[in-house]
């Protein structure tokens, strides 16, 4: 049985599958930029065991069916689903509201903070049928909206750029005199802070001391963030006292202090802060206000001292530095250090048993497609799958992009034909891979079949691409379509 190492040494230089070679079942992923095939043994762990006979001294490479590839695929990609939560949302989508409520209660679901979040993280870009849920959840009898869940959708809202929607929620909230007076205050101060009013919040917050009431611990830490976010830096610095003096100081405290420095530009005062914390406070300090630094520094163009930094803080022994692994990764990447980046990475899974999240994955992968390192894309997507990181819809596209680009068309097209089973939404950069892959494979009208479904969706191809499909088509005397 062949090894993954010797798998990989043993890539050989092969021509794209022809037709006889699909006849008999062997699959290879070709690099046109590259000229190197990628074979997909059955010993190779991104795809599942299948049963073969012994490989004869004349067998270099396995022989995988397409049809096997594809399952795969999509089973990982089928992995992400969550079943309840997709009858949830399907029942938002397409029935009314007491309709609605009636097949939502039939779930039996057992309403609790953590699910609520749960499915309004699920689905959180569907705003209409998050803010439905949320409204039938807090019409159910034994449960109420938390801090935590009102937050929750005030950011959805917020992200989809609702404002009105958010603030007219708002004024209502406000005339429900019912509501306890401590939590009301709260939940107003959150969503005043969250829309981005803080002066609103603050009045808000005025209001509560007068009447001899006080924040929660969770509330504090949001006014304070939206006071950093919009630039009230004295006032932060009070609020902040209030913290302390509460007992509510924490590493989240911790970490929009550091976003208040960098947003100063005052980094050397926040780097005294992080070794302050580290000496005193060590238990509270997280890997988050390091990245928050790092990050700083990285938009100053301070990479070595950023990297100076990120070591410094590891040999303290803080108990998380993923966040700030990923922010050093992501800062490289995007500063066009892609080699550094992928060092790194490998160092600290090596060392630390360091897990990326699916973001990092997903720069990563990208920004090696751009530049055709396909061998590279693939070891990613191996170590990712091994490492049970669930992918999402950018991941998705990425894998159909390297399908493209690795000469298997036929795999790619396959899947895509197959997005609506497990929740693919292209995006823009597929579609012009596909549109050109089938246009350099003379495959006009399956080109064209997919651009009129890309304008369809509201992407309209990059001018390349569309000028190579108009070229393609006058040439084929289809100038009518």
């Amino acid at each position: 049985m062949l090894t993954v190492r010797y798998a990989r040494q043993t890539r050989a230089f092969l021509s794209p599958p022809s037709a006889a070679a699909s006849t008999t079942g062997a699959v290879f992923f070709f690099s046109s930029s590259t000229v190197q095939t990628i074979p997909f043994l059955p010993s190779y762990p991104f795809f599942p065991s299948f049963s073969s006979s012994p490989l004869t001294s004349n067998e270099s490479q396995s022989e995988i069916h397409k049809d096997d590839v594809v399952h795969y695929f999509r089973e990982w990609f089928m992995s992400r689903k969550k079943p309840l939560f997709d009858s949830i949302f399907e029942i938002l989508r397409t029935q009314d509201d007491s309709a609605a409520d009636s097949a939502i209660s039939r779930l039996n679901l057992r309403l609790s903070e953590t699910l609520v979040l749960d499915v309004l993280n699920y689905e959180k870009k569907d705003v209409l049928s998050c803010l439905r849920f949320f409204d039938w959840a807090g019409r159910q009898p034994g449960f109420h909206h938390t801090r935590a869940t009102f937050n929750a959708i005030f950011r959805i809202l917020s992200k989809a750029k609702l404002m009105s929607l958010m603030l007219d929620f708002l004024q209502n909230y406000m005339k429900q005199r019912y509501v306890h007076k401590v939590r009301y205050y709260n939940i107003l101060v959150i969503g005043y802070a969250v829309a981005g009013k803080s002066e609103t919040a603050l009045q808000l917050f005025g209001r509560m001391r007068f009447m001899g009431v006080d924040l929660d611990a969770f509330s504090y830490h949001v006014l304070m963030n939206s006071l950093v976010e919009h630039g009230y830096f004295d006032v932060v610095e009070t609020v902040a006292k209030e913290i302390r003096a509460r007992g509510f100081q924490n590493e989240v405290t911790h970490s929009i202090m550091m976003k208040s420095f960098c947003k100063q530009n005052q980094l050397e005062r926040g780097a005294e802060y992080l070794r302050g914390l580290a000496q005193d406070d060590r238990a509270r300090l997280s890997g988050i206000a390091v990245g928050t630094l790092v990050d700083a520094l990285c938009k100053d163009n301070q990479f070595e001292r950023a990297a100076l930094l990120v070591e410094e803080f590891q040999r303290m022994g803080l108990s998380s530095m993923e966040h700030a692994y990923g922010v050093w990764i992501r800062d490289l990447v995007k500063a066009g250090k892609l080699d550094g980046a992928l060092e790194f990475l490998k160092d600290k899974q090596a060392i630390e048993g360091y897990v990326p999240d699916v973001f990092r994955y997903n720069m990563l992968i990208c920004r090696l497609l751009r530049e055709s390192r396909i061998e590279e894309v693939y070891d990613l997507l191996v170590d990712m799958k091994e490492r049970e990181v669930l992918p999402d819809d950018v991941t998705m596209n990425a894998i159909l992009c390297f399908l493209c680009k690795a000469g298997r068309m036929d795999i790619a097209m396959d899947l895509y034909d197959s997005r609506a089973e497990f929740g693919l939404s292209v995006n823009c950069m597929l579609y012009n891979y596909l549109i050109n892959t089938l246009l350099g494979d003379v495959s006009i009208d399956e080109a064209y079949r997919l651009l009129r479904i890309s304008i369809e969706e509201g992407y309209f191809p990059g001018e390349k691409t569309f000028s190579i499909i108009a070229d393609a088509l006058c040439r084929e005397r289809k100038s009518t379509r």
